[in-house]
């Protein structure tokens, strides 16, 4: 009877050691997922507002549209270099758009 007693409480507190530290495990891995880096989440907010602005212009280029879907894929991947190349790309055409529409109609000479 005392050696059931002894193999239960075993159990029991090895299942609690087990529980714990399992659940320690699943702590340290959702904490050790990438984040995206300062850099790259400033650097989608402005590729984000330039291309908003250049919409609200009517000046949006397809290929400014493109890397800003681009730029917030690869920030759902967690993927700071990608979102760092495409939405410098998106900010830069944003910007291109805007000062096209901006500039005269026609050169003059």
């Amino acid at each position: 009877m005392n050696s059931c007693r002894i193999a239960i409480c075993l159990l029991v507190g090895s299942g609690l050691v087990m529980g714990a530290t399992g659940h320690g495990a699943r702590a340290a891995e959702s904490s050790s997922k990438p984040v995206l880096s300062t850099e790259a989440t400033e650097a989608l907010a402005r590729a984000e507002s330039g291309v908003a602005l250049a919409t609200a212009k009517k000046a949006l280029w397809t290929t400014a549209a493109s890397a800003l879907t681009q730029a917030q894929e690869a920030a759902k991947q967690q993927d700071n270099a990608a979102v760092m190349k495409y939405a410098a790309i998106a900010t830069e055409q944003a910007s291109l758009g805007m000062a096209q529409v901006d500039g005269p109609l026609t050169s003059q000479h």
